[in-house]
Formats: structure tokens, C-alpha cells, sequence
């Protein structure tokens, strides 16, 4: 007489077969510690320190190493917040993962997450990160540049005209400069149409020179007193 198999006996052995179909012996390391993603951070990226570094979980397969690409995952990944002092401040990496080969704690790669400027001082670092607390030239024109790029109620500027500034002059480049006006584009339109003017100012626009080239300020100017303005 044939033996009657227990329903429960199987579907624990099918759940096993299952387990050890997707996670491969062997592919699954354990998480890198803290120590050892700040010290692969540090590895990679010369010029900054690790202040910080959250565990953010995310555990996956991937297929995915070093640029290469494989049929079957290769190892795994994990996420973490990273807070990084840098030359001009300090930054927080949001999910950066750190990927490993297999069973590997060395074979890994740094895949960078969504970074934003946060407060160094909160770390009891200078203001300025590895700069101390002066902040460099070259630090301030890539924020300055940073944050006119992502306003979006500057007008005129590159792309535009205003009497002879419209991008010539080669490399240095005489685009108009960038102004705040009351009611944005629609003052634009006023002011190429002739209902206003002769400058963007007369038609009640606040010349922006932070975000403006100094080609297109000179252009700007110039032209300025030419009109006696």
C-alpha cells in the first residue's frame, strides 16, 4: 500500500525548493559594516571625509558589476545615507548603495545616490567643510551658478536679446543679462513688442547680477549709457 504523503510536507518542501531556486547558495553576503563602507567611500573619493552613514536596508540581487552586466546576479546590494565633508561643504547621499560580488566584502562598487548640501556645523565640522570656515572662490561661483539654475523666476538671459546683447563674441559670450520681472514673461513680451522700455529696468525688472555673466553685464551696461539711462 502506498504511503499518503502529508499536504503540509509538501508545501514545506516545495517553500524550501523555492528559497534555494532564488537565493543561490553562496550569493547572498552579509551587509558590509559601517567601518567598511566608510572606508570604500573613503577609497574612492579622495578629497572628502565620511561624517556619517545610515543603514537604509534595500538588500537585492543584482546583475550588475564594475560596468559588466551578467545573465544571473552576480551579488548584492545594500543602501545607506552617507553625509560626506567635502572642499565647499558638506552633502548627504541619499540610498548610495554599495554592491558586492557574491560572498565578497572587498569585491564591491559605490553606485551614488540623489545628493543636497547639508549643514557641516551640525556635525561640529566648519562651516565650509575642508575649507574651513572662509568660503573659496571657486566654491562660491559653482553655488551661485548651483542656485540661479534652479530659480525659475529669473527671465532674459541666454537665449534672448536686449538691444546689442544677443551672444556674440565668441567663447565670452554677451547673452543678456538675467532680471527678475513683475510678471515674468508676460513683461518680456511687453517689452519686445515696444509697450515698454527702452531697458527691461524701465519696464519695472530688477537686474539680477549674480546670475548674470560679466560679458552681459558689460554688454548691458554699455548700451545703458549710450541711451543715458
Amino acid at each position: 500500500m502506498m504511503k499518503k504523503t502529508n499536504p503540509l510536507t509538501v508545501s514545506v518542501r516545495l517553500a524550501i525548493l523555492a528559497g534555494i531556486m532564488f537565493f543561490p547558495a553562496g550569493l547572498v553576503a552579509a551587509e558590509p559594516s559601517k567601518g567598511q563602507v566608510t572606508k570604500m567611500w573613503e577609497n574612492q573619493y579622495k578629497n572628502a571625509k565620511v561624517l556619517d552613514i545610515k543603514s537604509k536596508g534595500g538588500e537585492r540581487l543584482t546583475k550588475q558589476l564594475h560596468n559588466k552586466h551578467y545573465i544571473t546576479p552576480i551579488g548584492t546590494c545594500w543602501d545607506y545615507d552617507v553625509t560626506e565633508m567635502q572642499k565647499c561643504g558638506c552633502r548627504l547621499f541619499s540610498k548610495a548603495s554599495v554592491c558586492c560580488r557574491k560572498v565578497s566584502s572587498t569585491d564591491c562598487e559605490i553606485r551614488i545616490g540623489n545628493a543636497t548640501p547639508v549643514d557641516c556645523t551640525k556635525f561640529g565640522k566648519p562651516k565650509y567643510g575642508l575649507s574651513g570656515n572662509t568660503e573659496p572662490q571657486d566654491c562660491r561661483e559653482r553655488r551661485v551658478q548651483m542656485d540661479c539654475n534652479n530659480r525659475r523666476d529669473l527671465v532674459f538671459g541666454p537665449g534672448s536679446a536686449v538691444g546689442p546683447c544677443y551672444g556674440t563674441g565668441g567663447v565670452a559670450q554677451d547673452w543678456p543679462p538675467a532680471f527678475v520681472c513683475p510678471n515674468g514673461q508676460n513683461t518680456v513680451l511687453d517689452f519686445h513688442n515696444g509697450k515698454c522700455g527702452p531697458t527691461p529696468e524701465d519696464c519695472g525688472c530688477r537686474l539680477v547680477e549674480e546670475c548674470s555673466s560679466e560679458e552681459g553685464l558689460s554688454c548691458y551696461r554699455n548700451w545703458k549709457n549710450k541711451l543715458g539711462r
